[in-house]
């Protein structure tokens, strides 16, 4: 006897997959933004090696990491859940059908 799947499949929702899809290329707009501020301090070093640019750089680094991290994984995970949306990974049912 075959397996069916009693799974309801609901209808992809375009609309809102490109809203998800607006919102990750905003997060990685936003962390090109950071990311060109922390470049500006770094420039700055670059230019003059004391040890106040260094203490400067180490600083942005270590207030801006949490906020970087944050910006990708927000992006990551939007985009994951897309995908999956769109093209959802096969089952076990559907891999043994």
């Amino acid at each position: 006897m075959e397996k069916v799947s009693t799974a309801v499949k609901k209808p992809l929702d375009l609309s809102d997959t490109l809203y998800e899809l607006r919102k990750a290329k905003g997060s990685l707009l936003a962390l090109c933004d950071e990311l060109d501020e922390f470049s500006n301090v770094v420039c700055r070093f670059d230019d003059d090696h004391s040890h106040d640019n260094a203490v400067w750089v180490a600083c942005s680094a270590s207030r801006d990491f949490d906020t970087w991290k944050f910006l990708i994984y927000l992006a990551r995970d939007i985009i994951t859940d897309q995908i999956a949306a769109i093209d959802p990974p096969e089952t076990d049912e559907e891999a043994n059908a």
